[in-house]
């Protein structure tokens, strides 16, 4: 063998290496599962990768999170990963475009966002006059609460006064604390600090789809199996987060950097009672997301909701577990 064709081979077994790992002895598939950041949306992922559960289908599981949303997008779209899991606007952004894209399931059709107020108010309609801190035109929080506005039969212009904040949503929490303003939208993550400095939290009641996961068409169509077995994993992780308290405020606390046991524990009761084992999405969800994506691109409105799903493989997982 010459030391050309010996430096191949090493080079082969090298690549042959990172692709596969064992499972009893048995290769495995390395699949990459891209995030924007630490997203809970890609909660039930991190624990089944931690807990081997995707191992039980020949699969292991790396999950790689990425700066934001559009990184998350373009790892896909290159092929540097075979997965993605989205907010929730991600697969509709792609779809647009007319790139290899399609979503495979969601196993929570929740809204990802509650409501912080200093009024103690009840119902979202008693939003009527207030001054909401806002992330600004153009942002994701700031189209939700428009919509959000207009299912209680309320007009974003002219019957609440939505301020923009930069900064993030902590600035915004902070504002809504201090007085100079009214309520702001706030994550599951935020829930109990919000109540702990005396503010009103409620849930926002619309169903709304994230935790999308999403492939390529071109991937799915050459790996069907593998993309089927991913699903089979995804679904026992959902069952594993919501049957395993301690090990998911483990996986939470540690991918999420927290260590605010009680800002844990209301995250986790909250995700828990919004998962969908069947991971199927909802039509309204969808539509609901794309109602909102319409405030800064009216074309999204005219979309079909299942325009960019292809969910035969959670129909084929739901005949096999009949």
């Amino acid at each position: 063998m010459s030391i050309m064709q010996h430096r191949r081979a090493i080079f082969t077994i090298l690549l042959l290496l990172a692709f596969l790992r064992p499972n009893w002895g048995a290769a495995q598939t390395l699949l990459r599962v891209a995030t924007p950041g630490a997203l809970t949306g890609a909660l039930p992922i991190y624990l089944g990768a931690k807990k081997g559960v995707f191992s039980k289908y020949g699969l292991a599981v790396e999950v790689i999170a990425t700066r934001n949303e559009q990184m998350n997008m373009q790892a896909l779209m290159s092929d540097s990963v075979q997965f993605l899991t989205s907010s929730s606007t991600g697969l509709f952004y792609l779809g647009k475009q007319g790139l290899d894209a399609v979503g495979l399931a969601s196993w929570n059709n929740s809204s990802p966002y509650s409501l912080a107020s200093r009024i103690k108010i009840k119902e979202l309609k008693e939003l009527k006059g207030r001054k909401i801190a806002s992330s600004g035109a153009g942002g994701r929080a700031d189209a939700y609460i428009r919509f959000m506005l207009a299912q209680v039969g309320l007009d974003h212009r002219t019957d609440a006064l939505i301020i923009p904040l930069s900064g993030g949503s902590a600035v915004r929490l902070a504002a809504v604390v201090s007085g100079n303003l009214d309520a702001t939208l706030i994550s599951s993550l935020q829930g109990r600090q919000a109540e702990k400095l005396g503010l009103t939290v409620i849930p926002v009641p619309l169903e709304y789809i994230w935790g999308i996961n999403i492939t390529r068409r071109s991937f799915m169509s050459k790996n069907r199996g593998v993309a089927k077995n991913y699903l089979r994993g995804l679904a026992d992780s959902v069952r594993l987060m919501m049957a395993d308290r301690a090990s998911t405020l483990a996986v939470m606390a540690q991918v999420l950097k927290i260590d605010d046991a009680d800002s844990l524990e209301y995250a986790y009761k909250t995700m828990r009672a919004d998962s969908r084992p069947d991971l199927f999405p909802t039509e309204e969800a969808i539509v609901n997301v794309l109602r909102t994506m319409s405030y800064e691109d009216p074309a999204f409105a005219s979309i079909p909701p299942y325009k960019f799903f292809d969910l035969s493989l959670i129909q084929e997982l739901k005949g096999e577990s009949r």
